[in-house]
């Protein structure tokens, strides 16, 4: 087995490195055994990343300038890939106690709720648009909300039982959680951190979920085969995606929201019509093909993570076999670059797609050149017409046969 094909192995190019922050050298952090890299996350406007240790400590920096002329380029730490100095704000989050296993941005971007429990007023009423927040869940199933500005905590959320796995808020604050309890649970921020809803179908841990675009629709994956589709508003299951062959691991919708990515332990990355439910693409990371025992089983290329780029074109994983691969969508069989990192363990692109962050399990954090496509003028009408037709409703449309199937994605192949 392999974790390429022989005949396109040379092809493929390196991914360049940015930056490498390490933890022990950038803050003052001595680890123990264990304490590895867990979760990282960028903030809506990548104005700061932040990312957590086995431990009880967040780590934020900075990404862009102090200086106001400088502020239109983001990044500008990572650019100074040889002056430590260049990290612009060292902040550290301490939880209090209890081990970080999961953290989020939020900012309020609305004052739209679509649950019926509305108070006339909280003690967030005064919490203005723009305002950020930070989200860590914890090992005993708390968990803890950061006014980012002020670095207070202003909430702590209390139902979960079993250590948070997962958090994602869907554009605004409704923060929604997964655990090892197998649920899932929305929480309003602005509401009191009001509990209003809460997911059950799984029957063992939640790994974890991610947001539709448009906030409507909620994914949750975990152990098992099944990637679950969720009607957010309703708070009620919408349908079961059935093709992976081992427990799934990490899921992300496309920037449109019309394509969903699934990564699994079954060493693939699938890419789902999230109208339809149909598989589009599959992204393979072992050569030739596992059977199905096989991949159902340790296998040494389980896939732990996908990220999905803003460019509608460019997806990232991680596998265990050690390489980190960036795929162009619209080929499945090889990818675009890779890079070999054995100790890696989440990845994330920012929101703008600039750059992808790599941590590892040495606490160590690598910043990625993002390969940057130009999103050509008939993929971005795609993008528009498919927000508000779904594929069921292509077939009736009176255009020429190729541009239909081009709206149901059949180029991805």
């Amino acid at each position: 087995m392999a974790s390429f094909p022989d005949d396109l192995a040379d092809s493929i190019s390196e991914v360049r490195l940015l930056q490498e922050l390490h933890t022990d050298v950038e803050f003052t952090c001595p680890r123990k055994h264990g304490d590895e890299l867990v979760s990282t996350a960028w903030a809506n406007d990548d104005s700061f990343f932040a990312w957590s240790l086995g431990t009880q400590k967040i780590f934020i920096v900075q990404t862009e300038s102090d200086d106001a002329k400088l502020r239109s380029r983001p990044f500008d730490f990572i650019k100074k890939s040889h002056d430590t100095a260049a990290v612009r704000l060292k902040k550290t989050l301490d939880s209090g106690g209890s081990t970080v296993t999961a953290i989020a941005f939020g900012q309020r971007s609305s004052d739209k709720k679509w649950h019926s429990n509305q108070v006339q007023y909280n003690r967030l009423q005064k919490f203005h648009q723009g305002s950020m927040v930070l989200a860590a869940g914890l090992w005993n199933g708390d968990i803890k909300i950061w006014d980012l500005q002020s670095s207070r905590i202003i909430l702590v959320l209390q139902d979960h039982k079993l250590p948070i796995t997962d958090l994602a808020f869907n554009g605004s604050l409704i923060l929604a959680s997964a655990s090892k309890d197998t649920l899932v649970k929305l929480w309003d921020i602005l509401d009191d951190g009001n509990l209003f809803d809460t997911l059950a179908e799984h029957t063992k841990s939640v790994n974890a979920v991610t947001w539709s675009p448009n906030g409507r629709r909620l994914v949750s994956v975990g152990v098992g085969k099944s990637v679950l589709v969720w009607d957010a508003q309703q708070g009620v299951l919408e349908r079961r995606l059935e093709g992976h062959q081992n427990d799934v691991t990490g899921c992300q919708f496309s920037k449109g929201g019309t394509l969903l990515f699934t990564s699994s332990a079954d060493t693939k990355v699938i890419c789902w019509d999230a109208e339809s439910g149909a598989i589009k693409a599959t992204f393979e990371h072992m050569f030739p093909s596992p059977r199905p025992i096989f991949a159902g089983g340790v296998n040494g290329h389980e896939v732990r993570d996908v990220s999905v780029s803003a460019d509608g074109v460019t997806i990232a994983s991680i596998c265990n076999d050690g390489f980190l691969r960036i795929w162009n969508i619209y080929d499945s069989k090889v990818p675009v670059a890779i890079t070999r990192i054995p100790d890696h363990r989440v990845v994330s692109f920012s929101h703008n797609s600039y750059v992808l962050a790599l941590g590892c399990r040495s606490g160590a954090v690598k910043f990625y050149e993002s390969p940057m496509h130009i999103t050509p003028l008939k993929n971005a009408c795609r993008l528009v017409i498919r927000r508000s037709v779904k594929e069921s409703q292509c077939s009736n449309l009176d255009l020429p046969r190729k541009i239909r199937a081009y709206l149901t994605y059949s180029d991805i192949h």
